[in-house]
């Protein structure tokens, strides 16, 4: 059944003659904004050839041209980043705030360059090393891109980013945590559980499929080119270091003070909402994609 429209006062906008409504507006604005933007960093990209010329082109021993980490939270990606950020001799903190710093999110420290987040410098490929957190489906890389990522007990992970939560980064990091998302954690553990977006609580489930379908998350881990735990970074890493022929060593990052203890109860009511990435882990252990460390304490 055909319903009469409202073109009465107040309709705003469904007469040829009124103007247009406040939300058509604001996402015209909107579109305005974000091209004006995309302007900006090709004219900044196009001006500013320092960072191709500065940045060596490099091949690693099995013929991949730069390393990218799907970077999940809270399973030391960020140790990671700084070891890699460390290459060039400088401090890597002093290395990464240059990176946040910076519109394109990318510098170079001695002859190797670094981006993080830019969805087309990281496409393009023009790095030693780039990460995100954004999902796997929408980061395209370039080919000959050795592809990294550390998985973590789901419990210790989830836990692990509560604490972060709760006690903040200090004064001087780069890349903070927002106050918006600190806000999750204001009130007990179990009410940030109920809380937090499922996309962070599955975290490592969603990095691999956004449809959080086990399959799929399998099948772009098996993808990956080097895939370890948390739980042995130190291992990890000195793996990685001999495949890539690399003098990577450890740097500890954003380490928190606060460590909650969970009750079993807790732990239980936990695991349920846990189970998916309980089950990847299982399946790309049986696959012998990767195996879960012996101190997993799921």
């Amino acid at each position: 059944m055909l319903h009469p429209v409202d073109t009465g006062p107040g309709a705003g906008g469904l007469n040829p003659g009124d103007p247009p409504r406040r939300g058509t507006l604001d996402r015209a604005h909107l579109r305005l904004r974000r091209r004006a933007s995309q302007l900006q960093d090709e004219w900044l990209i196009r001006r500013d050839p320092t960072f191709r010329r500065l940045s060596a082109p490099l091949e690693l021993p099995d013929g991949s041209r730069r390393v990218y980490c799907h970077h999940i939270r809270k399973t030391a990606g960020t140790s990671l980043y700084l070891s890699f950020l460390a290459l060039g001799g400088e401090d890597p903190m002093d290395v990464w705030r240059r990176i946040t710093a910076s519109r394109l999110s990318r510098t170079v420290s001695g002859q190797y360059g670094f981006v993080a987040n830019n969805r087309r410098l990281l496409a393009e490929g023009a790095y030693l090393f780039g990460r995100s957190h954004r999902p796997a489906a929408d980061q395209p890389l370039p080919p000959k891109t050795f592809t990294v990522t550390i998985l973590r007990d789901p419990i210790d992970r989830v836990r692990s980013y509560f604490d972060y939560l709760v006690d903040g980064d200090p004064p001087d990091s780069p890349g903070r945590v927002s106050d918006r998302e600190r806000s999750l954690a204001r009130d007990g553990f179990d009410t940030f559980v109920e809380r937090v977006p499922p996309g962070d609580l599955l975290n490592q489930l969603a990095m691999f499929s956004t449809r959080f379908d086990v399959s799929e998350a399998v099948d772009r881990i098996a993808a990956c080119s080097s895939v370890w735990f948390t739980e042995d970074f130190a291992g990890g890493l000195a793996g990685l270091a001999h495949r890539l022929e690399l003098p990577l060593t450890p740097h500890r990052a954003r380490a928190t003070g606060t460590r909650t203890i969970l009750s079993e109860a807790q732990r239980e009511r936990l695991r349920t909402h846990l189970e998916p990435e309980y089950e990847l882990l299982r399946r790309l252990s049986d696959a012998g994609i990767a195996v879960t460390s012996p101190g997993s304490t799921g």
